[in-house]
């Protein structure tokens, strides 16, 4: 790195030819999944449809003509402000990317330098609370902060036996009172986990968008899902238009872990894996209340953990957005993304 006297930033277009080769040459294996350029171009294709007048734009710092910084943002329709470009529902996490090999010291320089190029105000939610990016945060530009709680699971050394024995009591007898629940009404249950090496067909994808949809429309019971219409058009939106519906289903790093009885589901999420492979990460988990009986999401979780358990690199199950109880519940540990708001300030000031 130089002394900073090089140093630029260009506004560029997602589609610019620029921007592809740049953001996966700066991609970490260990990053979320929210931050991989793939997903994200799902992202910013359902934005570019569903709200023409939003400007997606990727900050690029550049150090000479080497692109050392990159922040996927939005522009506002009335082009007052900018937004992070993953700050959609299904998105965990958004962030910057920095050139991996990069000190601490470079990065305060950059993203010092980031927030001086850019005087309009800026929206930016669902960053990870320890981002470089939050850290170098002018404080004089800080109009609103907000956290929002996450929460992940980690799998210890000792295996998913140890996890499960580490809970409290009461959730381990929820545990065992749904298996032999499941196992005194004969009811048969098996997990499968759908992934690259075993992708989910088509016909099963269709299953899992029938529950996933029937939980969307009775969890918001709003008036306006009760008519045919607007149901078929709620339909049509959640199967074929969302973003994450079709970077869930199409992208090779989906992850899809179903809790089958016989042929139907009683329970499934749906999340994608870090390059890596060491972190899945969920925006989606939902259950068939017909089964409601046997805590579907407790076996779900704790099949899941066990499958984690077994698998050469898998050991992090990252439940995204939320501190729902059974996410505690089943030895989830919180973590905070945060809601920042910056003020505009005068170049010249």
């Amino acid at each position: 790195m130089t002394d900073g006297r090089n140093l630029r930033t260009a506004f560029l277009k997602w589609t610019d030819p620029r921007v592809r080769p740049a953001w996966k040459s700066i991609e970490t294996g260990d990053m979320s999944p929210f931050l991989h350029y793939d997903y994200l171009d799902y992202v910013y294709r359902y934005t570019r449809r569903v709200k023409p007048l939003y400007r997606p734009r990727v900050a690029c710092v550049l150090d000479g003509d080497e692109i050392v910084m990159m922040v996927a943002l939005r522009g506002s329709f009335d082009h007052r402000y900018w937004k992070m470009l993953g700050d959609i529902q299904g998105c965990g996490r958004t962030d910057a990317l920095w050139k991996p090999s990069l000190g601490i010291e470079e990065r305060e320089r950059l993203t010092s330098f980031f927030f001086r190029s850019i005087p309009k105000k800026m929206a930016l939610y669902r960053i990870q609370c320890d981002s470089p990016l939050l850290r170098y945060i002018p404080k004089e530009r800080v109009d609103r902060c907000l956290e929002q709680a996450c929460v992940s699971i980690s799998v210890p050394r000792g295996g998913a036996e140890t996890l499960l024995k580490s809970l409290r009591p009461s959730v381990r007898q929820n545990i065992r009172t749904a298996y032999n629940r499941m196992k005194r009404d004969g009811l048969s249950y098996r997990l499968e986990v759908y992934d690259a090496a075993h992708p989910v067909s088509d016909a099963v994808w269709d299953r899992i968008m029938d529950l996933y949809f029937e939980r969307m429309s009775t969890k918001y019971k709003r008036r306006k899902t009760r008519s045919w219409l607007s149901r078929q058009l709620m339909r049509r939106r959640y199967y074929r238009i969302k973003h994450d519906t079709r970077s869930l289903h199409s992208l090779p790093n989906g992850f899809h872990a179903v809790l089958w009885s016989g042929k139907r589901i009683m329970a499934f999420m749906s999340g994608l894996t870090s390059h890596d492979a060491s972190l899945v990460s969920v925006p989606r988990l939902a259950i068939d209340s017909f089964y409601g009986f046997y805590s579907p999401g407790y076996v779900l979780i704790a099949e899941t953990i066990r499958y984690f358990s077994a698998h050469p690199t898998l050991r992090v199950l990252d439940l995204s957005r939320g501190e729902e109880k059974y996410k505690l519940d089943m030895g989830g540990q919180v973590y905070s993304t945060c809601d920042i708001e910056l003020r505009a300030f005068r170049q010249d000031a």
